[in-house]
């Protein structure tokens, strides 16, 4: 079985790296080919055999701006791998937004990624953590204003309710309250994890720090960006 499993177009040419499987295993063939436009024999017909992928791809990588090309074919098998090296060549070489615009494009669809430029999100998987605690409404009524004021603007009633509140200690009911206790709200950096309905946060070094219940707490994210700029993507 013969596939092409990289491969990049050009002006009057292509590099490409062909994987080979029989039943002793596999090859992979990187060929450099390109046309001679001036019929003067500098035309190039190169070819190569390697034991893995990253050869043939990391000698590609090595002399060419790949990334500035056309994008033709990346096999599955190989797509992180890509995409990986890929930030790192952008990265290294310094490319900006405005030298990636014509092949961004290409290596988006290709890739099936979203490329960014800006501040990257930590690769550490660390996130701003904020919990609240959620509010049940269990009674309410309307009661009508007696201040002037009230009258003068138009508003004859306001809502007094009784909520439930939960916290790690109890369930307790303030009643006709107007303003929501906030106290028990806390922020932390860590890794969220959801199992079933547990909601569990880990510290950086994987321990847990914090468990809760799913239906009683509200708890919202937010990605640790990095102070410099940079290429990063999103699936």
């Amino acid at each position: 079985m013969t596939e092409t499993v990289f491969e990049i177009l050009a002006e009057g040419g292509s590099l490409a790296i062909v994987r080979k499987r029989n039943r002793n295993g596999e090859k992979f063939i990187y060929h450099h080919n390109e046309m001679d436009m001036t019929d003067e024999g500098l035309g190039v017909n190169k070819k190569g055999e390697y034991e893995n992928f990253e050869q043939p791809f990391q000698l590609i990588n090595s002399k060419y701006p790949w990334f500035q090309l056309h994008l033709a074919t990346v096999h599955e098998d190989y797509r992180n791998y890509v995409i990986e090296e890929l930030i790192k060549s952008l990265m290294f070489q310094g490319i900006t937004p405005d030298e990636l615009r014509y092949s961004q494009h290409d290596l988006e669809k290709s890739l099936n990624i979203k490329l960014k430029f800006g501040n990257p999100p930590i690769k550490s998987g660390l996130q701003n953590i904020k919990v609240r605690n959620l509010i049940e409404l269990t009674e309410y009524d309307y009661q009508e204003f007696t201040d002037q004021y009230a009258k003068e603007i138009g508003q004859k009633f306001k809502l007094k309710g009784k909520y439930k509140m939960w916290t790690d200690e109890q369930t307790f009911y303030p009643e006709n309250m107007e303003v929501l206790n906030t106290s028990n709200e806390f922020e932390t950096i860590g890794k969220l994890e959801v199992n079933g309905n547990t909601i569990i946060i880990r510290n950086e070094y994987g321990q847990i720090e914090y468990v809760f219940p799913s239906d009683k707490f509200f708890i919202s994210t937010t990605p640790i960006l990095s102070k410099s700029k940079g290429w990063f993507y999103e699936n």
